[in-house]
């Protein structure tokens, strides 16, 4: 066999490998390729109580424009009358809700529930364009610094500054999600002394907020301390005055 029968042959084999790449290159599909940031997603029209480990279900990414799922989290406040309210105007705007609520806590009491943990969990489980937040009604207590416990108190400076650290790492990591993030204060209460403290609390979270350049506080001052709209504790906040809140916290953040 001539040398340029050999090369012929040689080159002919090399093109048909190439061909066959390239057929392959083609045929792929594109979106196998790409990353996902949580390839488990949460089935998240499924509510839950505070007691129940959320399941995941399978999903791709989604963008900013089609992202449509919302993070509800909160104490006894969100949990009777808002938050049922809450999510159920959500849903009906066709939104996906993952609605986790926990009574008795707070960023105090870490060793009875730590939402520091708990809200890395719940953030792993979607891609959340909102996420709306209820506490501090539990938070006017003793916490633990340095092995001890250390007193709440209006004017207790170490107290404060140890609260904001924990609110800072949580507040930040909600942040880190998205940047709409939106704080609910805690209405009028008709004890005297816990108006007073929970008032404390609402300046607290408004000025955090608003330094923190993220999210937004949204008050809820003009929910009246009585029945229909309370319960008779003049606390917790009835189903009738649960769908008010929730009508106007779907107005200011635009939901």
């Amino acid at each position: 066999m001539s040398r340029s029968t050999i090369q012929s042959r040689a080159l002919s084999g090399i093109g048909l490998v190439v061909a066959l790449s390239l057929s392959a290159l083609l045929s792929c599909d594109p979106s196998s390729a790409q990353s996902d940031k949580n390839p488990n997603t949460l089935p998240l029209e499924r509510a839950s109580n505070g007691d129940e480990k959320p399941g995941h279900d399978s999903g791709g990414p989604a963008s900013p424009a089609s992202k449509r799922e919302i993070l509800i989290i909160g104490d006894s406040m969100m949990q009777f009358g808002i938050g049922p309210a809450l999510k159920k105007d959500l849903e009906n705007r066709g939104y996906r809700v993952e609605y986790f609520v926990k009574k008795s806590t707070g960023l105090t009491w870490t060793h009875f529930f730590d939402w520091q943990n708990k809200s890395q969990e719940l953030l792993s489980f979607g891609d959340f364009h909102a996420i709306i937040v209820m506490l501090g009604s539990n938070d006017g207590r003793w916490l633990k610094y340095q092995g001890k416990r250390l007193e709440y108190g209006a004017n207790v400076a170490l107290w404060w500054d140890q609260y904001s650290i924990r609110f800072d790492e949580f507040y930040g990591r909600l942040c880190n999600e998205t940047d709409r993030v939106f704080w609910i204060g805690m209405p009028p209460m008709k004890p005297v002394g816990y108006h007073n403290k929970t008032r404390l609390f609402n300046e607290f979270y408004e000025r955090k907020i608003r330094q923190s350049g993220c999210g937004r506080y949204i008050p809820t001052d003009y929910l009246s301390k009585d029945r229909p709209v309370r319960w008779s504790d003049g606390i917790h906040v009835s189903n009738s005055g649960g769908r008010t809140v929730a009508e106007r916290i779907v107005k200011e953040t635009g939901l």
